[in-house]
């Protein structure tokens, strides 16, 4: 007696239909593909982050003694984008700083504090680094960074990527 073999049918699924198909692109054609269009973008994403470090300098340098509420959670929103356009065009010292800027601020903002004194020293810093202007050696960079630190370690805030738990992947990101 003859046992009837069972038929077995895999459904379509167009993901596969179509790595299936001849052609497309090799990995590494698209990898330099992407990479040349992030690259079409430079131009504009440096002219964002000096128009959100300008927009930081106009908040920190403004008449009056003190900022508010309001002028901390614009700096947080600007230092932010400046951190986004940092990290993904490569400029490592300003993406330092303006990581810097988010920390303290954030902590100055819960622990209401208003102070624009270390605000300012640090958008100061972000100026010298960005893009576009006069080019500082390495050494001039991590000197400045190495001031901030001790601004940063003054208030003693912590960073925000390691209380949202993320460090390890901010600093696979940027390696």
């Amino acid at each position: 007696m003859t046992k009837a073999k069972k038929k077995v049918f895999f459904p379509k699924i167009r993901l596969a239909e179509l790595a299936a198909r001849p052609g497309g692109m090799l990995r590494d054609e698209a990898v330099d593909a992407a990479a040349g269009s992030i690259e079409s973008m430079r131009a504009e994403a440096e002219d964002k982050i000096r128009d959100a470090i300008a927009a930081l300098e106009t908040i920190a340098f403004a008449r009056g003694a003190n900022l508010n509420s309001a002028d901390m959670t614009a700096v947080l929103q600007h230092a932010d984008q400046v951190v986004t356009l940092t990290g993904m065009f490569g400029h490592g010292a300003l993406d330092k700083a303006a990581r810097s800027l988010c920390d303290l601020t954030d902590g100055l903002l819960r622990a209401g504090q208003y102070d624009r004194a270390p605000i300012a020293v640090h958008v100061q810093t972000m100026h010298l680094l960005a893009p576009g202007s006069r080019a500082l050696t390495p050494e001039h960079a991590e000197q400045m960074l190495s001031e901030l630190a001790k601004v940063a370690a003054h208030f003693n805030f912590g960073s925000l990527s390691e209380a949202a738990g993320q460090d390890d992947f901010i600093n696979s990101a940027a390696s």
